[in-house]
């Protein structure tokens, strides 16, 4: 069976560059007004290793701008049109940070990585298209010293309610409405913010939403107020293997492993919910890193059998390694939580 399912996926490849073909093709044939090449950089920021830098080459979208009364069609259309992207392969691409530059090539699907293992007193890096004309600045969101405190964070049901427990909800929530609507978890974004100290304590959104809704996502948080830190989303597509997502567990337990060894010297909190695995992720990242964990918190969104099942998970958990998981259902009870292990101050 597993064998049948990679040839499936082998043909589907197949059919999908011959599709490429014929598009490429009709629009060699048929003329029509071309749209330029952009980097869309999704991270820029410093930590205590140095400099990363991560984005996508593509051409340019033109998004109608949100707004709230906007109906069902329109949000449809807009969500579909960043779904349906060109992407730049094999371009040529300079950064330029602090009078040094540094040459990259996107990769077959447009992402291009740079990591500059060396501290440079700027607060912003230059990314340039030479071949298509061109060039923008991008900010540093500046990490460069030992933080006490590293805040990583669910997406999905934890900040902003999706229904991911139902398929139905969950699809309507996610193609109808826009970044102006999407109902925000009460309270979450404050508790962040207090997390976060006036950006002394980095803050990592890790969703497995793909990197298309990247601009979405980064209205939705500054409209909720949190703050801006790094983002870790996956890229969905065909391959030999998988149909159209890494699995939700690989994906954010090598994001939670990336960001460790970006911040190996500071202390974790985890924020997540128990629609699909973050209870198992996080105790996972635990037992891994038991003196590094401050707090885990899980926010109950599933049934009760699946509550139960991870009250009793993290009772475990903590007769081991100190009383240090907890579920909740609301986020006055996360505060409470918070105050009583010492993450957040005593009172309000």
């Amino acid at each position: 069976m597993k064998r049948l399912g990679i040839w499936l996926r082998h043909g589907c490849l197949v059919i999908e560059w011959l599709l490429g073909v014929l598009w490429g093709a009709v629009s060699w044939i048929i003329p029509r007004k071309r749209r330029r090449p952009v980097a869309d950089v999704y991270n820029s920021f410093k930590h205590p290793k140095g400099i990363y830098v991560f984005g996508r080459v593509l051409t340019e979208r033109r998004l109608i701008p949100p707004s709230p009364e906007d109906g069902m069609w329109l949000n449809f259309r807009r969500m579909a049109s960043q779904w349906f992207t060109r992407e730049i392969p094999k371009a040529f691409i300079e950064i330029h940070i602090g009078g040094q530059k540094f040459e990259r090539r996107s990769d077959a699907e447009g992402y291009f990585v740079f990591h500059h293992d060396e501290l440079i007193e700027v607060d912003k890096v230059t990314v340039c298209l030479p071949g298509y004309g061109y060039e923008k600045d991008y900010p540093l969101i500046s990490h460069y010293t030992t933080p006490p405190l590293v805040v990583i964070s669910d997406v999905d049901d934890t900040l902003m309610e999706t229904g991911a427990v139902s398929l139905g909800k969950m699809l309507k929530t996610t193609l109808f409405g826009n970044s102006l609507t999407r109902e925000l978890v009460d309270g979450v974004s404050e508790v962040i913010q207090e997390l976060n100290a006036g950006g002394r304590n980095p803050v990592f959104y890790i969703t497995s939403s793909p990197w298309n809704l990247a601009h979405f996502l980064k209205r939705v948080f500054i409209r909720a107020e949190l703050p801006m830190g790094g983002l870790f989303m996956t890229d969905w597509g065909l391959t030999p293997e998988y149909w159209i997502t890494p699995s939700h567990d690989k994906h954010k337990r090598q994001a939670i492993d990336q960001v460790v060894a970006w911040f190996p010297d500071s202390k974790y909190v985890l924020l997540g919910d128990d629609s699909q695995m973050d209870p198992d992720i996080y105790a996972g990242a635990l037992r891994d890193y038991p003196e590094m964990v401050d707090g885990i918190f899980i926010r109950n969104v599933s049934d009760d059998i699946v509550a139960n099942r991870v009250a009793k998970q993290y009772a475990e958990l903590n007769k081991e390694y100190g009383e240090l998981a907890f579920t909740f259902s609301g986020t006055q009870e996360m505060r409470t939580q918070m105050r009583k292990i010492g993450l957040l101050p005593s009172g309000e």
